[in-house]
């Protein structure tokens, strides 16, 4: 088991770094959510990450969910996208963080998680609003769900 390491409020005395990502909020064909668990943390999140260069914001999704969780996915529309920055240990810097998000429909693949994941699920929108720890993923949850025409009760 990997030590916990949580991220923080960024601190005045270190540096800070842009850093854009994006990502897919995954739903089945029954209505329900793919959620992963990072193990560092102990949080349920989407899957996400940095876009590298030369990559558009749909490639680095796609991308990022098939390496994340071992799914091959098509990335539909644009869902939103949500800034915060945080002090990262591992790093000792600050991140000024840009996610571009958008919805996501699994095509197929088996779930292999990433080493620093320990645990997924597909579960319903409801029970993902309170598993998810931040309160940005609730917000982008439910443009998703608006977006994608679903309802948060299923």
């Amino acid at each position: 088991m990997t030590a916990r390491i949580a991220s923080g409020r960024p601190r005045p005395d270190k540096e800070t770094r842009p850093t854009v990502s994006a990502g897919g909020i995954l739903f089945d064909a029954r209505g329900r959510v793919f959620l992963l668990r990072r193990e560092d943390e102990g949080i349920w999140c989407f899957p996400k990450g940095r876009i590298e260069a030369g990559e558009t914001p749909q490639e680095a999704a796609a991308r990022e969910i098939l390496e994340e969780s071992g799914l091959r996915c098509e990335i539909g529309k644009k869902v939103g996208e949500i800034g915060y920055a945080f002090y990262w240990p591992p790093d000792d810097v600050n991140y000024d963080k840009r996610v571009v998000w958008f919805l996501a429909r699994p095509l197929g693949g088996d779930v292999r998680l990433e080493d620093r994941f320990d645990d997924w699920r597909w579960t319903t929108p409801a029970r993902a609003l309170r598993l998810l720890h931040h309160g940005n993923d609730k917000g982008i949850l439910r443009k998703a769900l608006k977006a994608a025409g679903l309802t948060g009760r299923s």
